[in-house]
């Protein structure tokens, strides 16, 4: 596939915008393609040149979003081997900086189809799985990788989704920070209320 010149970059990121707008201002269902066209300051017939409807438009929103947020987590490490656990911070915070920067983007997708989680946790674990091994302390008896790997990724969109539910209330930099607090740190006892 050929990559896309400056002009068809620069319209389809319109009509992108344009669609994000429009699905947190009225909703999924009530956009028309006439809406995004008039949004992005196009004609109907340009909005056809590049996607065949508004799923199509959706899907590409999807795929850029999921890539780049899968994409955030070996940036930070390039040409490196090893990292330990404690130093893994400037992963986790371009993870919610991703976020945070395409925080429309992120709630629009997650308007039309809550399975938004269900996508980064897949996009997150196979990036892993594929990029780097995560080398755990010896325990008894021993940790099973595969469970490991869901606990972890299960637990950074479980504080992804608190963000979001608290309407983006702390930044990415205290998410990160909090969400590798609780990675590295052990529970120390349980009480109970009586």
């Amino acid at each position: 596939m050929e990559p896309l010149d400056r002009r068809t970059k620069r319209t389809r990121q319109a009509i992108k915008s344009a669609f994000v707008a429009l699905i947190l201002e009225k909703g999924y269902e009530s956009v028309t393609i006439q809406d995004i066209a008039q949004r992005a300051d196009y004609n109907r017939g340009t909005f056809y040149n590049h996607y065949l409807g508004k799923e199509e438009l959706l899907q590409d929103i999807r795929e850029e979003f999921l890539n780049g947020f899968a994409n955030t987590l070996l940036a930070p490490y390039e040409g490196m081997k090893r990292v330990e656990a404690t130093q893994f911070y400037p992963s986790s915070l371009q993870l919610f900086d991703h976020i945070e920067k395409n925080k429309d983007v992120f709630m629009a997708l997650h308007a039309v189809d809550k399975s938004i989680y269900f996508e980064m946790n897949h996009k997150l674990r196979e990036a892993m799985r594929r990029d780097m091994h995560i080398e755990m302390e010896k325990t008894d008896p021993p940790i099973d990788y595969e469970i490991m790997l869901s606990y972890q990724m299960s637990a950074t969109i479980g504080m992804i989704m608190y963000w979001a539910e608290t309407n983006f209330k702390y930044s990415a930099a205290y998410m990160a920070e909090q969400l590798l607090t609780l990675v590295n740190a052990r529970i120390d006892h349980v009480e109970f209320k009586h």
